[in-house]
């Protein structure tokens, strides 16, 4: 099986999509990729977002176990939430897929 090519997402990465009302965030389990951090057994996790709570609702039913909540990056506390899994230290890798999101017409990723 092929390795999927990841990022680690960053907590920048949150404000923009909430700017793009992109705000329904589903952390969903990477199955072909490996932690983020070289030897350790941290469970990876892709960020996925929506504009529409219902596209995250079809979404979120596809997922079993405790994969299943929405974040609304409205809501402070979710917000909070995703920030501390971004920046602490957990026992999950947040990543998104490379040049996937744009902003400004270009990628997400290429922050200068």
């Amino acid at each position: 099986m092929m390795r999927s090519e990841v990022e680690k997402a960053d907590v920048r990465l949150l404000y923009q999509l909430k700017d793009q009302k992109r705000r329904f965030i589903i952390l969903a389990p990477c199955q072909n990729t490996t932690s983020l951090t070289n030897g350790s057994q941290k469970t990876v996790l892709t960020l996925h977002h929506y504009d529409a709570l219902i596209t995250a609702r079809a979404h979120s039913n596809t997922l079993k176990g405790k994969y299943t909540f929405i974040f609304d990056l409205e809501n402070e506390t979710h917000l909070y939430k995703l920030e501390q899994l971004l920046t602490s230290d957990t026992l999950y890798d947040i990543c998104i897929q490379p040049n996937v999101i744009k902003w400004g017409g270009e990628p997400v990723d290429s922050f200068q």
